[in-house]
């Protein structure tokens, strides 16, 4: 009996040795970084204080670190407004465009008395004299959209989602679309040409561009995703 509560006694000594041990090496942890934290918080305190007395320097950083954000802020606004995710929507845009000019050009000849005189269709053909103002409406017509469809977020995959996204956000597009050749046209008859603008000319041009893109685009939200 003797033995056995001697034996009790040196395993009871030992556990109370080794959790002494234990909390000794914690203690002795936590106390080395104790000092590291006071000397991190002795030098920030230290910095701190040049700084106070470098407002200027201070006040310069945060103005540039400011000006950087809001360049990077931009470049991301317009790396976001020139993307193009869908270029066949963007091609098929730039061909629309071009029929409709044709079909302007047709309407403009056939609604001239001399086009009647001279044969009407069973004229000869010939090459036409009005190509370079075809080609010149063409340009302007195609840049004022392809400017208007941009801003308004037109060639992404949702804008042609299903036939009413599709109507909603050509008309979206050509409302700024008429502003935008309106301006063009004022500018190049103040600037440039010093003429009156064919104000009956660009109404059936816009009338023009409003059936036909709306019907481009909502065949193309029915069929053109599937190439």
């Amino acid at each position: 009996m003797n033995c056995s509560y001697r034996s009790l006694f040196v395993a009871m000594l030992l556990c109370a040795l080794t959790t002494s041990s234990n909390a000794f090496c914690q203690l002795r942890s936590h106390a080395t970084k104790v000092p590291q934290y006071c000397e991190r918080y002795a030098t920030a305190t230290i910095l701190l204080s040049k700084n106070d007395d470098k407002d200027e320097d201070f006040d310069k950083l945060i103005e540039d670190l400011r000006m950087n954000n809001d360049k990077n802020n931009f470049q991301g606004f317009l790396d976001s407004l020139l993307e193009i995710p869908d270029s066949q929507l963007l091609a098929g845009d730039l061909l629309f465009i071009l029929v409709i000019n044709f079909l302007l050009q047709i309407a403009n000849e056939v609604s001239e008395p001399s086009f009647w005189l001279s044969g009407g269709f069973s004229q000869p053909i010939t090459m036409p004299v009005t190509l370079l103002a075809v080609v010149v409406r063409d340009s302007k017509m195609s840049i004022s959209w392809v400017l208007s469809a941009l801003w308004n977020r037109g060639y992404s995959s949702s804008s042609v989602a299903d036939d009413e996204t599709a109507a909603k956000k050509t008309f979206q597009i050509w409302i700024d679309y008429c502003s935008i050749r309106i301006l063009m046209e004022l500018g190049l008859s103040l600037l440039i040409t010093h003429s009156a603008v064919g104000g009956w000319l660009l109404f059936r041009e816009v009338w023009y561009t409003a059936l036909v893109m709306t019907f481009y685009r909502i065949f193309y939200s029915r069929y053109g995703m599937r190439f």
